[in-house]
């Protein structure tokens, strides 16, 4: 079960950010007390900007929250050892699926069996990392087929550690399983933690005969922060505008009541009326989805994950929003959460 005390990180997504921003705020974190960093597959990959952010904040852990397996195992496998290698050992890598049209229409991989995919990802990598150049391996999955698989230079670590970006039962049993930490998306409550995650997890880690032991719950988590409270409101709006239209977060919305504001929301974005899916984020939505508010209410609301979580991993809306907003909240997080 996570401990009491909360660690915090940041998560740059590449959106409305140079990547000399990313490297100043990443510099700014690190000062500021941020225990991880973390680089997202949108708008860049995940790997190279992680790269470079490791090269100006060496003290911190690093993390791909999350590159998504559209990825060919083994370039996934080298570049995660290759970060692995750079960073002494302190570096997570983190999983995900990205949403089923991005795979067949960006990709051209219709996957049908996310989960089973998955699966075979994790255990694929894991077992090229074990390669060599007189022992090739194979791996024969019920998705993922690879044949005498060579690796030309041995890997740096036995292993990495592998995060699971989860929302819904049977990848939150998966990740409980065979991973070694959760990555949760955006859009959250307590109330799913409690009685969606955690019972998940536990089930998972049940079936694959895991105690737990070394398990990190972490989450990304939208945040803004102003000191007009609105304002910061405002923001938060944004995203949670964006990632209501993904079906997958029904799970999070339907029980917490927000069936009506979401499907009015997808319709304004079918639409690509942004200003009208903006207006259908309610008050209520806001106040338990997102942290957002001036800095001593954000760092109240993170409150109400302690004994849920190990981290928040903090997210800047970037949905429609300007760049000058997006640097200024990236600073403002920063310093909500300093010391």
């Amino acid at each position: 079960m996570p401990g009491k005390k909360l660690n915090w990180g940041v998560v740059f997504t590449g959106e409305n950010l140079s990547l000399d921003d990313i490297l100043r705020y990443a510099r700014l974190a690190e000062d500021a007390g941020a225990e991880s960093l973390w680089s997202t597959e949108l708008g860049r990959d995940a790997f190279v900007p992680l790269a470079a952010i490791a090269s100006v904040a060496k003290k911190v852990r690093v993390g791909t929250a999350v590159a998504t397996f559209a990825r060919p195992p083994m370039h996934t496998e080298t570049a995660a050892m290759a970060m692995a290698e750079f960073t002494k050992n302190n570096f997570v890598l983190g999983l995900g699926t990205a949403p089923p049209a991005w795979n067949e229409n960006w990709h051209g991989l219709p996957v049908q069996k996310p989960v089973a995919r998955m699966r075979d990802y994790v255990q694929c990598i894991r077992k090229m990392w074990t390669a060599s150049i007189t022992n090739p391996i194979d791996y024969d999955g019920e998705i993922i087929h690879v044949k005498g698989y060579h690796r030309f230079i041995p890997a740096a670590y036995p292993s990495v550690p592998i995060y699971l970006a989860a929302v819904q039962t049977n990848m939150l049993q998966l990740t409980g399983e065979i991973a070694d930490g959760l990555l949760a998306n955006l859009l959250n409550t307590t109330k799913y933690f409690e009685e969606i995650v955690h019972p998940n997890i536990k089930a998972g880690m049940k079936k694959g005969g895991r105690d737990g032991k070394g398990f990190e719950f972490a989450t990304l988590k939208v945040c803004a922060v102003d000191q007009d409270r609105k304002r910061a409101r405002d923001l938060a709006r944004h995203t949670i505008a964006f990632y209501s239209t993904l079906p997958y977060f029904d799970i999070v919305l339907d029980p917490a009541g927000f069936a009506g504001p979401k499907a009015k929301i997808r319709a304004a974005f079918a639409k690509g009326d942004i200003p009208a899916m903006l207006k259908e984020v309610t008050e209520d939505m806001v106040d338990a989805l997102v942290l957002a508010g001036t800095a001593d209410e954000v760092r109240a609301q993170a409150k109400r994950f302690e004994g849920l979580l190990d981290t928040l991993i903090l997210y800047s809306p970037t949905f429609a929003v300007e760049p000058g907003e997006t640097k200024a909240n990236h600073e403002a997080i920063i310093n909500a959460f300093a010391g």
